[in-house]
């Protein structure tokens, strides 16, 4: 290697996956110095979306906060689970997945969160910005990065009922207030954008980021059928409405916001396990929606083998009563579709032949959360200064 121009030798590793550079910079000295260089790490922060994504595979049980890595994009190597080092935070959920970064919660008070990179352990605390004196609390949390800024922002949107003055009152008189809240990474503090109109769902870790936009669907509302899809603009920091199509269900069910392909997509759940996905291929326009996957029921080995009462039940594990039976992860760069079911199994389906592939990896965790993410090496103070 020492015999090639600089500049390529960096644009070679710039398209490695995290997980071969950090293997890389155990090699020797020289390796070690040149996988810190700078420029490598910020050419490797920019061909990340054009690999399959890594996935970070969360486990909770019998040992809580364990972290897992695992690398999707290059199939002819041998594909293992790899253990990753946590730092001692307290009990954690992860709210999001950005450009190199998941966003952590406390997941017992609520009240701490924490922007962190899994292949290089940094880390910050975010300020507190919670008013503890509310009750009813329910959060919701987004995480993304405006290309325009290179700015990282987190988006709480804060619901809670006013305490009633008069103790029987009855409480289906209240009606619920919120909050948005804003944070830049590398700045000093939250900043208020006042009420939202919507009352967001939590849909999970999956981060929904289109089109330099956060995407939410919307609780069920009163006299009306199906959901709303909610958008917030990173840049302009403001809520809009993403228009669905006349036809199918987006309408009149409720269901999943998902990003694929980098396009924007709804997931209907019907019976049994049975998925139907609409793509939005031309975003914000209404009449760009098409019906692009009928996934049919399928059950993983890993689901008709599970022991349910083994010394690791899912009962135990606090993944048990938020997960739904399939949940779609994204798009791999061959077309397919990447689903995880029940906590306990990945599989990936292929639209032409109507094919489920069972994935199965030496080190996987007996019940686990995944989440899709871009591996960098970049350290937080290099992203937000």
């Amino acid at each position: 290697m020492e015999y090639l121009p600089r500049e390529i030798v960096l644009d070679i590793l710039s398209r490695l996956s995290v997980t071969s550079l950090l293997q890389f910079k155990l090699v020797c000295k020289s390796w070690h110095n040149l996988a810190q260089d700078r420029l490598l790490v910020s050419m490797h922060f920019y061909h990340a979306p054009e690999n399959d994504p890594c996935l970070i595979i969360h486990c909770d049980h019998p040992i809580r906060n364990q972290l897992h890595s695992l690398e999707l994009s290059d199939p002819e190597n041998d594909q293992r689970v790899n253990k990753l080092r946590v730092p001692m935070f307290p009990e954690f959920d992860i709210k999001g997945s950005c450009k190199g970064l998941l966003c952590l919660c406390d997941s017992s008070t609520r009240d701490s969160l924490y922007a962190y990179n899994p292949f290089t352990r940094n880390y910050i605390e975010l300020p507190k910005s919670i008013d503890e004196t509310l009750y009813d609390l329910s959060l919701v949390f987004g995480f993304g990065f405006n290309q325009t800024t290179k700015e990282y922002k987190v988006v709480k949107a804060v619901y809670w009922r006013i305490r009633p003055r008069y103790p029987h009152h009855f409480s289906r008189m209240f009606s619920l207030q919120s909050e948005v809240q804003v944070f830049t990474l590398g700045k000093p503090s939250w900043r208020s954008l006042g009420k939202i109109p919507h009352h967001l769902y939590a849909q999970g870790p999956s981060q929904v980021l289109v089109n330099g936009r956060l995407h939410w669907t919307t609780w069920p509302r009163r006299y009306h059928l199906g959901c709303l899809l909610i958008s917030f603009d990173l840049e302009d920091e403001q809520f809009r409405e993403v228009p669905k199509p006349d036809s199918g269900g987006l309408e009149r069910l409720n269901f999943d916001a998902v990003e694929l392909g980098g396009c924007l997509a709804g997931v209907l759940h019907l019976n049994y396990g049975q998925l139907e996905i609409w793509v939005m291929k031309e975003y914000d326009v209404k009449e760009s929606w098409i019906k692009e996957f009928n996934i049919a029921i399928h059950v993983p080995r890993g689901l008709e083998h599970a022991d349910w009462n083994s010394a690791e039940p899912f009962r135990d594990s606090k993944f048990y009563r938020k997960s739904s039976f399939v949940r779609v992860l994204g798009l791999l760069k061959n077309g397919e579709v990447l689903l995880e079911y029940k906590c306990r199994a990945l599989v990936t389906y292929d639209q032409k032949d109507g094919a489920f592939k069972d994935l199965t990896f030496p080190e996987m965790p007996y019940w686990f959360e995944a989440v899709v993410h871009e591996g960098s090496l970049n350290w937080i103070d290099t992203l937000t200064g």
